[in-house]
């Protein structure tokens, strides 16, 4: 069954012209929702009419989401739409119950919870694709960049996404063992703790591994925007920062590593849509893991580090800059 969804995702036929909406958890200028619209766009916008809305949950304080879900339901429920296509886990936690109620076939990208967390996953209308960071990938991968083996600390801010990667690898655990290295998580939305983590990690660890940063306040419970966030990490940091996701990766940002696209998990998501489209059922389309690990590094990041990678990777990875 699983060779036969691949070939299906690969060919994935386009039907008569149908309307798609996709529901963003965060904002378009948010580089992870920019990049995995634009896939889905990619596949589908040439056939099918698109309309997208952006929850904006990074930036809106909890009081006003349930106003933001009310205008899109109100919008959707004009729009009529033969799809729904759900990014990340507050989208699907908001609007999947309310779109199957309508007969709304949803695919999800970006979902770190299961169905403890999102009953709905195991709807008969619901398919898509579980984020999985690359947690074990990305430590051996590290073990051979930096030569070491000994102590990870893995920062991310305590966001439904970053809290439901973590306990679906580690459960409660937050330090715990990784091909013989130890790993210590750390996640917070405090900013002050979150830069002191960076700034004191030469203290512990070789190195630090970043998840999402983008619901991180200030004393005052002022949303500090990532890049800023990023920008002073990264020029007091006295051991190198690494990512894993591919959107976090550049000048002023982390160096690189072993990451999760947001544009491949959008292409998958278009892909499985337009089975749908095409008269597949979702509970017969097996909900997939995220598929698309590759190496991405930044090359100021690498010399500013003396970082090297093997011939080998090298010839695998892209390189930003």
């Amino acid at each position: 069954m699983r060779f036969l969804l691949l070939a299906l995702l690969l060919a994935s036929p386009l039907c008569f012209a149908k309307t798609v909406v996709v529901i963003q958890s965060y904002h378009l200028d948010y580089t992870w929702d920019a990049d995995y619209i634009d896939a889905i766009r990619s596949v589908l916008g040439n056939d099918h009419e698109i309309h997208v809305f952006e929850l904006d949950t990074k930036r809106l304080p909890k009081s006003q989401w349930p106003d933001k879900v009310a205008s899109i339901e109100q919008s959707v429920s004009s729009i009529k739409p033969d799809i729904a296509i759900l990014g990340d886990d507050n989208a699907f936690s908001l609007m999947a119950s309310g779109l199957v109620e309508k007969q709304i076939p949803v695919v999800f990208l970006g979902v770190n919870g299961g169905p403890v967390q999102h009953p709905t996953l195991n709807h008969e209308l619901v398919t898509g694709i579980l984020e999985r960071p690359f947690f074990a990938e990305s430590i051996r991968h590290l073990q051979k960049v930096l030569r070491v083996d000994e102590r990870f600390l893995v920062l991310m801010d305590d966001s439904p996404t970053m809290r439901n990667a973590v306990n679906d690898y580690f459960g409660e655990k937050r330090s715990a063992e990784v091909y013989g290295s130890q790993l210590d998580i750390v996640l917070t939305n405090d900013k002050e703790t979150w830069l002191q983590s960076v700034f004191t990690a030469h203290e512990q660890y070789d190195a630090i591994i970043v998840g999402t940063h983008h619901t991180i306040r200030d004393a005052q419970e002022t949303w500090i925007p990532p890049k800023e966030l990023m920008a002073e990490a990264t020029s007091r940091t006295q051991v190198p920062i690494f990512s894993f996701w591919d959107i976090f990766i550049g000048k002023g940002q982390s160096i690189g590593g072993f990451t999760i696209s947001a544009h491949q998990e959008g292409i998958t998501a278009a892909r499985l849509a337009s089975l749908v489209l095409n008269g597949v059922k979702p509970d017969r389309i097996p909900q997939l893991k995220s598929l698309s690990g590759h190496y991405v590094y930044s090359e100021s990041g690498m010399k500013e580090w003396n970082l090297k990678l093997s011939p080998m990777i090298a010839s695998q990875s892209t390189f930003v800059e």
